[in-house]
């Protein structure tokens, strides 16, 4: 029981750690060329869902012994799926101004 606890542990932290990288890196493409590639606002979307999917992890992580750990991925993945839709806007969004800015 402690060691899926531990996995789960693990698991938030790469995805708090992928999910900004996720996020930012993809900011280099328009950075240098000045184009706007569909494929970088979907993987910016997609930040969005390894953010929630990493707080569920989390929150699985801090469950008690004995509790059933799994419940948390019933909320995450609408949550993850509604949050996309600000995410992609956020996306478009920032790849105009850091183009715009250059």
């Amino acid at each position: 029981m402690n060691s899926d606890r531990t996995a789960f542990r693990r698991i938030a932290r790469i995805g708090f750690v992928l999910a900004p990288a996720m996020f930012l890196l993809p900011l280099i493409h328009p950075l240098v060329t000045q184009d706007v590639h569909p494929v970088l606002i979907i993987c910016m979307t997609a930040a969005w869902a390894v953010l929630v999917s990493a707080c569920s992890f989390a929150a699985m992580a801090r469950t008690r012994p004995g509790g059933h750990p799994w419940v948390h991925q019933a909320w995450a993945a609408p949550v993850a799926l509604v949050v996309m839709v600000p995410g992609g806007l956020v996306a478009v969004v920032v790849q105009g101004l850091v183009i715009s800015a250059r």
